[in-house]
């Protein structure tokens, strides 16, 4: 039987995080991982790039979950320049790319493991690959953790770092918080997030494949409104793209209760009255085009035939005919464009888990347990998911280190 002071279970982000930052105050630390290799999902993130953090990740209003004031405590202790400074001395400087989003200069998300699991093995950390946690008991001193293949451990605390359910193809699940709804923990409901929306709309399945620049706006209960501005991607089942998958984070919980309308603008920015007197300029320089063959250069041709369709606008009409009325119309439709979805695609398109372990059960300040002396959580396991763009790696840089920091280390 190993013994250590600290067991981690999950050898991701968060649990490389607190690994480092346990071992790194003196603890006997043991880092548990169930697939074969450790930070499977740095290594796909950013298209194998990995986008390590975000310009503006301190800001709390980026990170959701049941009590959004609880990342607060984590980010203040482990901020942006913190995490910097901590890549910095690992080896890794980064560089800015659109939406603050932070990357290694290298731009390789491999190089971010093998430096992780340097500096890991440099501060004495036991790592175990294929240890996959099926038993997690609190005795009178310490917990006894037991693995699928039989091996033990006993620790005097607990860090359990093991993410979501998001690409289970990668070994994901909600094993994690299996060990803690035994220990007495409850769970959120869980949803894919940062995921592509579906939409029975058969116009814009017929623009399937077609990337646009717009702004997305959703209108909320109480008068609230959340909007993103980037790319759209229409698709055979609904829509993607950065714009879609930065508004899940807050639309997919809300979808539970029916369908949402997406009010998407195909000219980001201007106003129908703007859109109007545009192509009023454009149809009298080319009077004779038909409506469709007035958007050529302008709009992709693939998504204008069904676009017009969808308000029943001929498509064939000579814009020297159509009326201010229509004309008018076709502003609005094209600067306000409703599109019904219906849900998320799911885990297996998920980058992240909504939902998770109760935050109300867990110290804000340290991350330990209010139900278990010695247990901590870090990273997605929690409720607690951030926006697109390098926040939710933020939250398991800090969480990580907070978890494995413990109280007066």
């Amino acid at each position: 039987m190993m013994v250590g002071k600290t067991v981690v279970v999950g050898g991701g982000a968060a649990g490389l995080m607190a690994a480092i930052r346990a071992a790194g105050a003196g603890e006997r630390v043991d880092l548990l991982e169930g697939n074969p290799r450790l930070g499977r999902k740095i290594l796909i993130s950013g298209n194998g790039r990995c986008n390590l953090t975000n310009l503006d990740a301190d800001a709390p209003w980026h990170y959701h979950g049941g009590s959004p004031g609880f990342v607060r405590p984590s980010l203040e202790r482990f901020p942006l320049q913190r995490t910097l400074d901590f890549f910095a001395d690992l080896g890794i400087d980064t560089h800015v790319e659109k939406r603050g989003r932070l990357f290694p200069l290298s731009d390789q998300a491999q190089a971010v493991v093998e430096l992780l699991l340097d500096r890991a093995q440099c501060l004495g950390v036991k790592i175990h690959t294929g240890a996959k946690v099926c038993h997690l008991k609190r005795g009178e001193d310490r917990f006894q953790v037991v693995g699928q293949d039989g091996r033990q451990w006993m620790a005097e605390r607990i860090i359990l770092a093991s993410g979501g359910r998001s690409l289970p193809k990668l070994g994901a699940d909600s094993s994690g918080i299996d060990l803690a709804l035994s220990l007495g923990h409850s769970c959120t409901p869980l949803h894919p997030g940062l995921v592509p929306l579906l939409s029975l709309d058969p116009h814009v399945h017929k623009m399937q494949g077609v990337k646009v620049q717009a702004e997305v706006r959703v209108a909320l209960k109480g008068g609230r409104e959340i909007a993103d501005r980037d790319d759209l991607l229409l698709t055979a089942y609904g829509v993607s793209g950065l714009t879609i998958l930065n508004l899940s984070a807050q639309l997919v919980p809300l979808l539970d209760s029916g369908p949402v309308v997406l009010q998407v603008n195909l000219f980001p920015g201007k106003s129908p009255e703007q859109v109007s007197e545009e192509l009023k300029m454009r149809w009298e320089r080319n009077p004779h085009r038909s409506l469709e063959g007035s958007f050529w250069g302008l709009l992709a041709n693939k998504l204008v035939g069904p676009f017009l369709e969808r308000f029943d606008l001929p498509r064939q009409q000579r814009v020297d005919r159509v009326g201010k009325k229509q004309r008018w119309r076709l502003a609005q439709a094209l600067t306000c464009w409703p599109i019904e979805v219906t849900g998320p695609r799911s885990f297996e398109h998920a980058e992240v888990t909504i939902g998770g372990v109760c935050t109300g059960e867990v110290d804000p300040e340290t991350l330990e347990s209010y139900l278990v002396p010695g247990l901590y959580f870090a990273g997605e396991i929690l409720d607690v998911h951030g926006d697109l763009g390098g926040f939710n790696f933020q939250w398991a840089w800090s969480s990580g280190q907070v978890a494995g920091m413990r109280l007066g280390n």
